[in-house]
């Protein structure tokens, strides 16, 4: 539907950088800065989440099966004094998967310029790039076509 004139109150749907806002790369930070803010993001996602750290512990374990996760090692993960005690990756998605917390994955990708998209977001941004990359394949037929003679010849013995 086109927008009337003089409509300040419909968006542009197609104005993804607001609702998509673009990252680019950053400078990498030192490891112990990145570890202070995964360390200070998690503790944060605890609180959100609700739930007790050990609960939370229990929740891991049992999503990762076979390794167990104990309250003390969360408590050490998410000490930011404790520069050595750094959570695996594996450990990590139990982690989110267990508070919830999803927006852990923008905390940890963020530096590198990317963000996470999921469910109707990512459909929005699939659709909003498939029209781009359509509009660019209408401009280039028509600069084809503007290239083309106006009259296409018929070569003898057809008609």
């Amino acid at each position: 539907m086109a927008k009337a004139r003089g409509d300040s109150q419909t968006g542009d749907l197609f104005d993804v950088a607001r609702v998509w806002p673009v990252k680019a790369p950053r400078t990498l930070p030192r490891a112990l800065d990145m570890k202070r803010q995964i360390s200070m993001s998690m503790m944060e996602a605890i609180r959100e989440s609700g739930k007790t750290v050990p609960v939370i512990a229990a929740e891991m374990s049992e999503l990762m099966g076979d390794d167990e996760v104990t309250a003390q090692q969360l408590y050490a993960y998410t000490a930011p004094s404790k520069t050595t005690h750094n959570i695996s990756l594996v450990r990590f998605i139990a982690f989110v998967r267990a508070t919830g917390c999803r927006w852990l994955w923008d905390v940890c990708l963020q530096d590198e310029g990317l963000i996470i998209l999921q469910g109707e977001e990512a459909l929005h941004a699939q659709a909003s790039l498939a029209e781009k990359h359509g509009r660019a394949l209408l401009d280039q037929a028509k600069r084809l076509r503007g290239q083309a003679p106006l009259q296409v010849q018929v070569p003898r013995g057809r008609k």
